[in-house]
């Protein structure tokens, strides 16, 4: 006789540092863990400081979160091993964390069933089948988790709707009737920065395809504003509009995502904001790992500094990325390639390359 599982009512998801990074990386995860139980009351529960959830991706978070504790006096921590307060009971708690030391923690949340990947599922009440290897993409570790609280995987597409009020101030920065093509070219590590020299030449061949380049500067690269202006006249910076005001939210970079054709990201905060919304991207990467962090979407590709031999971001020729974006404005739009406007038509080089790899 089949076992029938128990119902889900009240689950509980205890996170570690949950930066806007963080929180970014695991929308896909919040969305899914909706899809599977979406009549279920979740708490999230931060074990170090605040939640983006709580702050700049509050609105973004609302349909999914029920609760948002951070730092709540009952959870045991590190630094509070014997809480304060008595805790909540919870039909389901995940721990995402990983170490074996919190899973063992995370067991004195009242519970009745406890999911924790820390130490192969050892402390967890459900775990991967026998044979099971550690998924190397961050999405499918947490992805993993509600498959086994649900018994199956939510398949989630598309991506997050930014606020409607910054929607309408991108549409009028951004208006309709051009092909936007996003460049992201910054980073918060110097190393993961593909170099400034060659954005500038993908936005030059985006121009002569017919698109309109829109750069994406955050604060650490508004310094690079006058000399791309001057390289690129045709560009358009919709983040350094004065309709922002003097810093430009997240939910400018949102809102503009959606209006993009395709955008060109290094591995950055900016390429998950932009993930989030489901733009069509092309991710670059040197140091870091794509198996691990790429940014999922509908529609991408990656160009790695590996295909190259190398793990330097200068290794990535433009004509390879410009390849890539060419690839996906084919996908999205049935008669770029029969028309005049086929980036293979602008740059013969750029239809012999080879080294792009699908996502």
């Amino acid at each position: 006789m089949k076992r029938r599982r128990r119902t889900i009512k009240t689950i509980a998801v205890i996170v570690g540092l949950d930066l806007t990074g963080d929180a970014l990386i695991k929308l896909p995860f919040l969305r899914a863990l909706r899809a599977g139980f979406p009549a279920a009351e979740i708490s999230w529960l931060t074990a170090q400081g605040p939640t983006a959830y709580a702050g700049v991706l509050r609105e973004a978070a609302r349909p999914y979160l029920d609760h948002i504790w951070e730092q709540p006096a009952w959870l045991p921590t590190a630094a509070r091993p014997r809480p304060d307060g008595q805790a909540p009971h919870f039909d389901l708690v995940i721990d995402t964390r990983g170490r074996w030391r919190e899973a063992w923690r995370a067991r004195l949340v009242p519970h009745d069933l406890l999911i924790a990947p820390a130490l192969r599922y050892l402390l967890s009440g459900r775990r991967p089948a026998r044979f099971w290897r550690k998924p190397v993409h961050i999405h499918d570790r947490l992805l993993e988790l509600v498959q086994l609280a649900a018994g199956y995987r939510p398949e989630v597409s598309g991506g997050i709707a930014a606020p409607d009020a910054a929607c309408a101030k991108a549409a009028a920065i951004l208006p309709p009737g051009a092909h936007y093509i996003g460049l992201a070219p910054g980073a918060g590590n110097s190393a993961k920065i593909w170099p400034r020299k060659k954005f500038i030449e993908l936005a030059a061949i985006q121009v002569q395809a017919g698109c309109v380049p829109v750069f994406l500067l955050g604060p650490q690269e508004a310094g690079w504003l006058p000399e791309l202006r001057r390289a690129v006249p045709e560009a358009l910076f919709p983040l350094q509009h004065p309709v922002w005001g003097q810093n430009p939210s997240l939910d400018a970079t949102l809102a503009a995502g959606e209006l993009l054709a395709c955008a060109v990201a290094n591995d950055s905060g900016t390429s998950h904001m932009l993930a989030a919304v489901d733009c069509p991207l092309v991710s670059l990467f040197g140091p870091t790992s794509a198996l691990k962090l790429a940014p999922r979407v509908s529609r991408s590709r990656i160009v790695a500094a590996q295909q190259f031999g190398r793990s330097d971001m200068d290794a990535i020729p433009v004509a390879n990325v410009a390849q890539a974006v060419a690839e996906i404005l084919a996908q999205a739009i049935p008669s770029w390639n029969r028309s005049g406007d086929s980036m293979k038509d602008v740059n013969p080089e750029i239809s012999a390359c080879q080294s792009t790899m699908s996502c």
